[in-house]
């Protein structure tokens, strides 16, 4: 009890002292409430690891991601792919999700299909989330839960910061996750997983086109060793650059 409360008091702190806010790339698709207007987005980019549910996925080696996503009113759709720097590893996800909006609340559910073409294996995941936008000194925060039907076990996120922009073609962020884990992580120790702290910035170069980069350190919290699923599951900087594209 006494290690749980020292967890969450931490947590509250680094909300308390957070900049500004971006939600955190563990997920790959961006929820698109375009109000009865076509917006596609296009992402490429590199990231230093693979951060997963706390984990070090790749065992330190990097990955190159791209995707594409596409909104119209509540719907939005998207396909990510990313590939390890050694090219022992390729991941496929195609995604759909149904949006609302009420206030201050964004509500959404989703649907998403992975497939791993290496290893020859696929999995189906359901997701829904909550977020708020009008939290006290500008912060945010959101909720999210991921249902996988391979694992049949669940991972929740939640996620707490801010944004601002020093310019108007600049935006920077910081933004804190807390993860927990009930048997989505199979051979890992459910409760609580993993503490993330982010920072990332965006710089606009024209209408249509950005820079974007983030930096994150992630802590481990209950790390159990002889769980094959905790091996990966440890205190590491990871870090990712990349272009978005706006049409």
């Amino acid at each position: 009890m006494k290690r749980l409360t020292f967890i969450f008091s931490f947590y509250l702190f680094l909300l308390a002292s957070s900049w500004a806010h971006e939600s955190e790339g563990t997920k790959p698709f961006e929820k698109i409430h375009a109000h009865r207007s076509l917006e596609v987005h296009a992402h490429g980019g590199w990231e230093s690891r693979y951060f997963s549910e706390g984990r070090d996925a790749l065992d330190g080696k990097s990955l190159w991601t791209g995707s594409v996503e596409l909104g119209y009113d509540h719907f939005s759709g998207g396909v990510w792919y990313g590939r390890s720097s050694n090219h022992q590893y390729d991941e496929w996800q195609y995604n759909l999700s149904l949006s609302q909006e009420l206030g201050a609340f964004e509500f959404y559910m989703g649907y998403t299909h992975l497939v791993f073409s290496k290893d020859k294996e696929s999995d189906d995941e359901w997701s829904v989330g909550i977020s708020y936008t009008e939290l006290p000194i500008g912060l945010e925060t959101s909720l999210d839960a991921y249902y996988s039907m391979d694992a049949e076990g669940s991972f929740i996120e939640w996620s707490t910061g801010k944004e601002y922009n020093p310019l108007d073609e600049l935006t920077l962020s910081v933004s804190t996750v807390l993860g927990w884990n009930e048997n989505y992580v199979s051979d890992g120790h459910n409760g609580l997983n993993f503490i993330c702290l982010r920072t990332g910035a965006e710089k606009i170069l024209t209408e249509s086109l950005s820079l974007v980069g983030h930096g994150a350190y992630s802590w481990s919290l209950d790390q159990d060793l002889s769980l094959p699923g905790d091996q990966q599951l440890k205190d590491f900087f990871h870090l990712g650059l990349g272009v978005e594209w706006a049409f």
